[in-house]
């Protein structure tokens, strides 16, 4: 079934529908969650009162956006209104709570594990729609123009953050001891939901 009859479903009522939705889409809002508030904790909680507004306002989409993208903007407001809390009252992550687990030889998962440790603490550095366009680009797959649908603004907006950010990421890693991370692709990076 297509997320279009699943969704049309939900509207009517249609529990199980909604659930189906919720199967396939909870791993990535958790993922997006994890990239931006850098806590899996907080980013299961995230992840869990994004899935019941999107519940709850289920029937107020309209759908002209996709539901993977509007599901992804009620996340990404959630973790907007977590960062700006923890902001507000000086909270603060270690980022080696990530669960960064690697594949291969132990050598290699060490270096694939630190090299993504560096690069979620430089992450982090950024600002909150820098890094939710970073995710959204990378890790969901999500073009320029569904960047804009989820974080309100223009294709052209996404695009500048976008090249901002791997600018900014880019002098972060350079400076940590004059050494760069190299920004190659790695299994999938995404934490998983436990």
């Amino acid at each position: 079934m297509t997320d279009d009859q699943l969704v049309a479903r939900a509207q009517e009522g249609d529990l199980p529908a909604f659930e189906e939705l919720v199967k396939k889409y909870q791993r990535e809002v958790y993922g997006l969650a994890c990239r931006m508030v850098s806590d899996a904790e907080e980013a299961k909680d995230l992840t869990q009162q994004a899935l019941l507004q999107a519940f709850v306002h289920i029937r107020s989409f309209r759908r002209d956006a996709q539901f993977r993208t509007w599901l992804f903007r009620i996340a990404i407001n959630q973790c907007y209104n977590y960062l700006k809390s923890r902001k507000k009252f000086g909270d603060t992550v270690d980022s080696d709570e990530a669960n960064l687990v690697g594949e291969g030889c132990p050598q290699e998962d060490l270096e694939i594990k630190d090299d993504r440790r560096r690069l979620y603490e430089a992450l982090e550095n950024l600002p909150a729609k820098q890094r939710a366009v970073i995710t959204l680009k990378v890790e969901q797959g999500l073009s320029y123009q569904e960047i804009a649908q989820v974080l309100g603004g223009t294709a052209g907006a996404a695009r500048v953050n976008y090249c901002q950010a791997l600018k900014t990421l880019k002098k972060l890693l350079q400076s940590e001891d004059n050494h760069e991370v190299a920004m190659r692709p790695s299994p999938k990076v995404a934490t998983r939901i436990s």
